[in-house]
């Protein structure tokens, strides 16, 4: 591997990082992002870490942001999209361009929201007693490393009227439905700049596999996205691959994901709640509930439905046989089908756990 502390190989996010005072985490995921470590970030007047998994392919990132009780964090802007999660807490944020015109509203644990590009805002915590901790997904990797230039990104006056127009109930939480049809099954679309619990938008079928269920939101016009997913406990999902930048966040219960490029060597990674993993892009991948309990994830992705970013994630969840990137179970080879339920079966028995293998026995 070529040394990353090389002037050949340097990262000007990875840089910009390292100024700012901050650890930032690689590899395929974060263990736990309600109990990861942070450090005191100046910028914001907060507590933070910043995440670069392996498999975003540096095109996004995350971090982990604490407001201290009664505090609130320094205003910002940026010349990057985010999409922010409530982990704990409960507080406000206010956004603007222009000073006279400023929007405000409240949020709280599962809470999700986008930060229209470049508009300033800041975010306070609601409590006198508690911390409050989001998880925010930007595009600052890829908009760093392009531009290189600390003013650009953080002291720009431009504005984006067709992200963010200012009116009074631009964060309002009314949320109008649609359907998008381009995949095996209908996918319900939620489309909001604010959704005050993510948990209030009803799911529907999902082509994952058996039992499971889905919604995804739309939020400011962005090229950020993200969905909520569920499926029952001891069962495990189809197989599928996307391109890079899904930052997987596993909400209740307990599992592991399979992961691996075409012919290569299989990753298994565990997790349960708070753990956030990253595919590698065009991974093959498999995400098996282990637990007796269900099990769900919250998906915060680069490209939303409406504005995409690349090809990559087209076929998501359309099967191979129609030319898209999901194997369903029908079309597992013999040998994968075996191998992977063999290590199912296995980690359910860890746990005492039933594996339901109902949906693959007609294989």
């Amino acid at each position: 591997m070529p040394d990353p502390n090389s002037q050949w190989n340097r990262l000007y996010y990875d840089d910009w990082v390292a100024r700012e005072g901050l650890t930032l985490i690689r590899g395929n995921k974060v263990d736990n992002v309600f109990t990861v470590d942070l450090k005191p970030w100046a910028r914001t007047g907060g507590y933070a870490v910043q995440i670069q998994l392996d498999g975003t392919g540096d095109m996004n990132g995350a971090y982990v942001q604490e407001i201290p009780p009664g505090k609130a964090l320094e205003p910002q802007r940026h010349m990057y999209e985010e999409m922010i999660y409530v982990l704990k807490g409960r507080g406000s944020t206010t956004v603007w361009y222009d000073e006279e015109r400023k929007n405000s509203f409240e949020w709280q644990a599962d809470s999700l929201f986008c930060i229209p590009l470049n508009a300033r805002h800041r975010h306070f915590n609601g409590s006198g007693s508690e911390p409050a901790r989001y998880v925010g997904v930007t595009t600052a990797p890829v908009m760093m490393n392009l531009i290189r230039n600390e003013g650009f990104m953080f002291n720009n006056d431009a504005v984006f009227p067709e992200r963010y127009n200012e009116r009074d109930n631009y964060f309002a939480a009314n949320v109008e439905m649609e359907e998008f049809l381009g995949w095996d099954k209908p996918v319900g679309v939620a489309c909001a700049n604010f959704f005050p619990s993510i948990h209030a938008i009803p799911m529907q079928e999902s082509s994952r596999g058996r039992g499971g269920q889905s919604v995804t939101f739309e939020l400011a016009n962005g090229v950020l996205g993200a969905h909520i997913m569920q499926m029952p406990g001891g069962r495990f999902s189809n197989v599928h691959r996307h391109g890079p930048g899904a930052h997987v966040l596993w909400l209740q219960g307990e599992g592991y994901t399979l992961m691996w490029p075409d012919g290569g060597e299989k990753i298994k990674e565990d997790w349960g709640p708070g753990t956030m993993l990253v595919p590698p892009s065009w991974w093959w991948h498999q995400h098996a509930a282990v637990s007796q309990e269900p099990v769900q994830h919250l998906a915060l992705k680069l490209s939303s439905k409406r504005n995409k970013v690349n090809r990559l994630s087209l076929g998501t969840m359309l099967s191979v046989r129609k030319g898209g990137s999901m194997m369903n179970f029908e079309d597992f080879p013999a040998e994968l089908m075996e191998e992977v339920t063999r290590i199912f079966v296995d980690e359910c028995a860890k746990r005492g756990t039933t594996p339901n293998l109902e949906a693959i026995a007609g294989v």
